[in-house]
């Protein structure tokens, strides 16, 4: 009898005080893993070929996957998401399509909407990108440091495996060379190139942020090209702090 009158008193409180009991999901440990892929690399890697990367995937049991494809094109006809994403992120998306996220995003004009037959073509940082490519005078003010890091970033890529390319080695690279990047194209049209990958960062990060926040007391792995990681990595630890538990990669 005490028992009772001791439960009936706990909940006027917490309806007294405008407390709701926690669902059971918001009482656990949200998992969270983050995995470097390398895109097209993985055909016949010696290292981490596709199976290497799908194995890790499903090692974790994962609640849900999160893969670099936009939300709004998950789902959507094979040969559309063959054209515009890595083969990896369309495979994963389809062996987790009841758990599947998408966290990508491709620029504001097209978002929410499919993404053009010639967007690649069209898109400016893509025309500027082929702009640099040709103009000779310019690439020869270009950092010697650039292409040194260039060359590492292909060999940790060449000889990885996934616990070696998700220790943060390649990531540091990677932000070694946009700082160097951004100094070397600042006041110049080039910066655009520089200006639309660190947003394309920021809004990545935005989106898994919403995908965790949603999804508290679950294990979510996050799939993603390895240049990513290290900016998501962080951004989660800014915005998460002890309310995430990253778990190791396994292999």
């Amino acid at each position: 009898m005490k028992i009772k009158v001791l439960i009936k008193t706990v909940l006027l409180v917490l309806i007294s005080s405008n407390i709701t009991p926690l669902k059971a999901n918001e009482t656990k440990v949200t998992e969270v893993v983050v995995i470097s892929a390398m895109h097209g690399m993985h055909k016949g890697h010696p290292s981490y070929d596709y199976e290497t990367l799908y194995s890790l995937v499903k090692s974790y049991n994962p609640d849900f996957v999160g893969v670099e494809i936009r939300n709004e094109d998950i789902g959507l006809d094979a040969d559309y998401l063959n054209s515009n994403y890595p083969n990896e992120m369309v495979v994963l998306a389809n062996q987790y399509e009841k758990n599947v996220f998408g966290f990508d995003w491709l620029g504001s004009e097209i978002q929410g909407k499919p993404i053009p037959a010639q967007y690649w073509k069209n898109l400016e940082v893509k025309k500027i990108e082929k702009q640099l490519s040709n103009d000779e005078a310019f690439l020869k003010s270009k950092p010697k440091r650039l292409n040194a890091i260039s060359k590492e970033m292909g060999t940790i890529l060449k000889y990885a495996t996934p616990s070696s390319l998700n220790d943060g080695q390649l990531g540091q690279l990677r932000r070694e060379k946009v700082k160097l990047w951004q100094q070397w194209t600042k006041g110049t049209i080039y910066q655009k190139i520089f200006e639309f990958n660190n947003l394309r960062d920021k809004r990545i990060g935005e989106n898994i942020t919403s995908i965790i926040s949603k999804n508290r007391g679950s294990r979510i792995v996050f799939v993603m090209g390895a240049a990513h990681r290290t900016y998501a990595v962080e951004n989660i630890k800014k915005n998460f702090k002890d309310k995430v538990v990253f778990l190791p990669i396994k292999m």
